[in-house]
């Protein structure tokens, strides 16, 4: 029978009944469970006249008892060194040690600063991708009072193990948390193959943490075998027609395009080729963006797709490309993608998809590649590349095709670097969710410039080879 923590208030203990743990012996294996638990500043909020930090360490400490002798377990947490850090995230116990050591570290945590979840489940991921044997059953168990309050996108790293092909969950223990909070750790637990649990109190919390120590203890049954496929004749796709090709022959700018607020010194066609040269900041979003091609022919009725491939420079710490409808710098739909160096020291590129209406803006964004350098765990979809010179250089060598496209009245985008490809040697291709314009949101046009951030200097260069425009009929 587990036992409420002996440290609890009289008030805390008022009406409370004892926990029993399900006996899991016949569906435990030896498993490697690491826990992070929150030591942001709110965990000194009170539930039942007790600290939720109180409740929280003394539960753990007891519950440590309860895990199967021939489990490892491993302590994180996060915010108890800095009152404003992002990057506080502390590996306490490495996965394996001493329970007693691991009591004793649960004792001296003290809440103090920020709560850091994706850069957690980042780290926390790869504590557990590098334990050996690789093929122990894993778990990583999040216990949080609130919301990220950090950069990053959690739900994005709960679903990290799957791609660094480790097999585990991220179970999610929710402790007084309000809607919004519940919503972005239910996301979590469920991106991560896991399951959520909520504690609303003393007794829900102490109810929560057994089951969820018996879940990730747990050995998942085998998949019962799926019965013969029913060999069935594959639907036919969409028929893709090339509607327009522009590949910058000649040497002039063809009737098809009209320039605004041009400044002919910063662009050429020569070679088949249009080169951009861009000191200027602010793209679509300005309201007289520098070097504006605007299409001035006919774009296909019902569904298309708007295809860009070119290459470029990337060492303003800010470059970017983007091709969209654009009305004004109050309307528009429009993707792009750039290199960008975070304040934190993210070196990263990106593909981003954003629409605005009447100056209110909505924006998706997808990390591409990324350096091994500075905080930007959330944006390693490959895990992180070496150098970023050499990653610098395959943007001169390898195309980037960046791809708008229209399905009905919605709008996606999409990116590939042509010749670059996944760990399985497949192309690596990053696509946004849908957003809906009931009217068009404008005409369609590109631009080169660098984006407005402090630390971006320096001259953009981008060689546009083509852009086609494809009509798509289901």
């Amino acid at each position: 029978m587990f036992r409420l923590p002996t440290k609890l208030s009289a008030a805390a203990l008022l009406g409370a009944s004892s926990v029993l743990i399900t006996p899991v012996s016949s569906m435990a294996a030896a498993s490697d469970i690491l826990f992070v638990l929150d030591g942001s500043g709110s965990m000194w909020g009170q539930i039942d006249g007790v600290a939720k930090i109180t409740t929280a360490k003394d539960t753990m400490t007891e519950l440590l008892d309860s895990v199967a002798p021939d489990a490892r377990i491993g302590l994180m947490t996060y915010g108890t060194t800095s009152k404003d850090s992002c990057g506080d995230v502390s590996l306490l116990n490495a996965i394996g040690s001493d329970r007693n050591a691991i009591k004793e570290s649960i004792a001296g945590i003290k809440p103090l600063g920020k709560t850091p979840i994706s850069t957690s489940l980042t780290v926390g991921i790869s504590q557990l991708k590098a334990s050996q044997p690789a093929d122990t059953h894993k778990a990583l168990v999040l216990v949080s009072d609130g919301i990220q309050t950090c950069e990053g996108d959690p739900c994005v790293a709960a679903g990290m193990g799957e791609l660094f092909g480790v097999d585990m969950r991220v179970h999610v223990v929710g402790f007084d948390v309000d809607a919004d909070a519940r919503a972005q750790l239910e996301c979590i637990a469920k991106a991560g193959k896991g399951q959520y649990f909520n504690a609303s109190d003393t007794n829900g919390f102490v109810e929560a943490m057994n089951a969820v120590v018996e879940v990730a203890q747990a050995v998942e049954p085998a998949p019962e075998p799926e019965p013969e496929p029913v060999v069935e004749e594959e639907p036919a796709g969409p028929t893709i027609t090339e509607f327009f090709r522009e590949d910058f022959d000649g040497g002039e700018l063809a009737e098809h395009w009209a320039l605004e607020n041009a400044n002919p010194d910063n662009f050429i066609v020569e070679g088949g080729v249009l080169t951009l040269l861009s000191l200027s900041m602010g793209g679509f979003e300005a309201q007289e963006p520098e070097n504006l091609f605007v299409y001035t022919g006919e774009m296909p009725k019902g569904d298309w797709d708007v295809e860009v491939t070119y290459t470029g420079e990337y060492n303003t710490h800010n470059d970017r490309l983007t091709i969209g409808l654009r009305k004004d710098e109050k309307n528009y739909l429009a993707t792009q993608y750039r290199a960008i160096w975070t304040g934190g020291g993210c070196q990263k590129t990106m593909m981003n998809l954003t629409k605005v209406t009447t100056g209110k803006a909505d924006s998706q964004e997808r990390p591409f590649r990324s350096s091994l350098k500075g905080q930007c765990y959330h944006a390693r979809p490959l895990g992180g590349e070496a150098d970023w010179d050499a990653l610098l250089a395959d943007h001169m060598d390898m195309p980037i095709k960046l791809t708008l496209s229209k399905r009905g009245r919605g709008y996606t985008s999409k990116v590939e670097m042509i010749g670059f490809t996944d760990p399985d040697g497949n192309p690596y291709v990053l696509e946004t969710d849908q957003y809906t314009s009931l009217r068009s949101p404008g005409t369609l046009s590109f631009q080169a410039d660098r984006a407005k951030k402090d630390y971006a200097s320096g001259e953009v260069l981008m060689m546009i080879d083509s852009i086609v425009i494809n009509k798509v009929e289901q």
